[in-house]
């Protein structure tokens, strides 16, 4: 067989093609996860979630997380004396949604709340701490890397 500027040709327009259909299996079985499920109605009631950010904003201090080997401990501000605040922990893994769960708040005597972290995979993290306390709601959110 010769080779000749012909044969060049089709060899160049054979292996696009393969590029191009090899680029398309991929991109039809590659998994993709939306950020939120149900986000258009998560979306509706957004004005709530920014009041509730808003209201974390107006405390004097702010939420704390810190990391000690296999424990993740959160911080919460001096709150008003005899409120106690209710609500939840969502421990959200932006990468696989079925990794995410949800805690409840159980503070200690020192407004803190210690998580075991050593079954959770290494990596990113998203803590949402969502609580009410004294007829107000507030919300907050920190990404956190989980190293074990």
């Amino acid at each position: 067989m010769k080779f000749n500027w012909g044969t060049g040709i089709f060899i160049v327009l054979a292996l696009f093609v393969l590029a191009v259909i090899t680029f398309y299996l991929y991109i039809t079985n590659l998994d993709i996860n939306l950020v939120e499920d149900k986000y258009y109605e998560k979306e509706l009631v957004y004005q709530e979630q920014i009041d509730k950010i808003n209201n974390t904003l107006s405390l004097q201090d702010k939420i704390k997380i810190s990391q000690e080997p296999g424990v993740l401990i959160v911080q919460f501000p001096t709150l008003d004396p005899g409120h106690s605040p209710e609500g939840s922990v969502l421990f959200y893994r932006p990468s696989d949604p079925e990794k995410d769960f949800t805690m409840p708040l159980q503070l200690n005597d020192s407004l803190q709340q210690f998580f075991d972290i050593s079954k959770l995979d290494k990596g990113r993290w998203l803590l949402k701490v969502d609580w009410k306390m004294g007829g107000k709601e507030y919300y907050f959110e920190e990404s956190v890397f989980i190293e074990h």
